[in-house]
């Protein structure tokens, strides 16, 4: 009898999941053929407006990252205005309190890799000045004629050279590199902030007419 009783809700539970990923899975490939990339898959999911939905995880596995993050937007928003227990001042805080969470993180991300960045570069500049010195001091530690004098030094120039051409070209990929970065997060932000703006309008509504009721109640 207990088997018969929990064969039936476990038979409706894996139907009801199926469903739910043969859904998002329709979704996926309809976002794909349309060609758009929403703004988010341009952004770490760490940096997404969401709740910490960790505890679904292993439910969701198999789910794309990419719907993942878009429910657990969903189910933030649902949390702060599915039902009317906050009140817009505080709904209003709570994003703003978020965004500017997910701000400095990415602030400090960047920053991160910015100074990474500017080490390695230095150490690899350093590195490359060093064996130019030591190939000069093993080079004039001999007597040479001024002809090798002058293509040795000419090639170390022309070394030299290329060297700081082939650095400022990285350097400049990085920076163009970390300014998309910052367009592809603060075009997610604005974004998120217009759909919350939407999304409170209609909160506010429906606050507005249950402060109404209660008054009419009372």
């Amino acid at each position: 009898m207990q088997n018969k009783y929990f064969i039936k809700p476990l038979a409706c539970f894996m139907a009801c999941f199926i469903t739910i990923l043969f859904t998002i899975a329709c979704q996926t490939d309809d976002t794909r053929k349309s060609g758009q990339v929403p703004s988010s898959e341009l952004v770490d999911a760490k940096y997404s407006l969401t709740k910490d939905r960790s505890e679904l995880d292993r439910l969701r596995e198999f789910i794309p990252i990419e719907i993942k993050k878009q429910n657990d937007e969903k189910a933030l928003m649902a949390d702060w205005m599915g039902e009317l227990k906050y009140t817009p001042e505080v709904v209003l805080e709570k994003f703003h309190s978020l965004v500017r969470k997910k701000r400095e993180l990415f602030n400090k991300d960047m920053s991160r890799a910015r100074d990474d960045y500017n080490s390695t570069e230095k150490k690899e500049r350093d590195f490359f000045l060093k064996n130019l010195q030591e190939e000069r001091k093993d080079f004039l530690k001999r007597k040479q004629n001024s002809e090798k004098r002058a293509d040795f030094f000419n090639n170390q120039d022309e070394v030299r050279r290329t060297y700081f051409s082939e650095q400022r070209e990285q350097r400049d990929d990085y920076e163009s590199d970390v300014r998309m970065k910052r367009k592809n997060f603060d075009d997610y932000m604005k974004e998120k902030a217009d759909d919350f703006n939407s999304e409170l309008k209609n909160y506010i509504i429906r606050w507005n007419e249950k402060l109404n009721k209660e008054k009419q109640t009372n």
